[in-house]
């Protein structure tokens, strides 16, 4: 089947408003994808610069809302979450502001010690063997929590003493 070119600017703004209709998209994510419908360079980004102007492609309200949802829904870390984020080709200034807004909900620790207890379902740190414990570690440091406050959370919840 031949991929069919579209022609005009209005077919590239359509089809992006038909991607923001389903649900928030980043600048670059819309970018990617109406290349690759066959879109030109200049039909992107006249529509998206007019999609931007009318407020209706925004990527700082996109990137708040992400990082929320990563850190309160999803109980990622603050590296999880910049790192979608970047994935998302959100730029390094407004990750840092969406990550600054996110913790305002449920900080670092308090998500940390959530999926810590979610996984210890009951037990004590000190009930489980050390090969389980480093498991543990390595979930959370793959969620996204910094190695020094996994090492702060296993200390708290009956002592963890390796180094990582």
């Amino acid at each position: 089947m031949r991929k069919k070119r579209p022609k005009s600017w209005e077919n590239a703004k359509e089809s992006a408003l038909r991607l923001l209709a389903l649900r928030d998209h980043s600048r670059e994510e819309v970018r990617r994808k109406l290349r690759a419908k066959g879109f030109d360079r200049e039909e992107i980004e006249e529509a998206l610069q007019t999609l931007e102007t009318r407020g209706i492609l925004d990527d700082g309200r996109y990137a708040q809302r992400l990082a929320f949802y990563l850190a309160q829904e999803k109980l990622f870390g603050p590296q999880r979450i910049s790192q979608k984020l970047f994935q998302k080709g959100i730029p390094a200034d407004l990750i840092q502001e969406a990550m600054g807004k996110a913790e305002g909900g449920l900080a670092t620790n308090a998500r940390l010690r959530v999926v810590l207890g979610m996984k210890l379902k009951g037990r004590r740190l000190e009930q489980i063997f050390p090969n389980e414990r480093r498991k543990l570690a390595n979930y959370l440091r793959q969620r996204g929590f910094p190695w020094e406050d996994i090492q702060e959370a296993f200390q708290e919840a009956g002592g963890f003493t390796e180094k990582g």
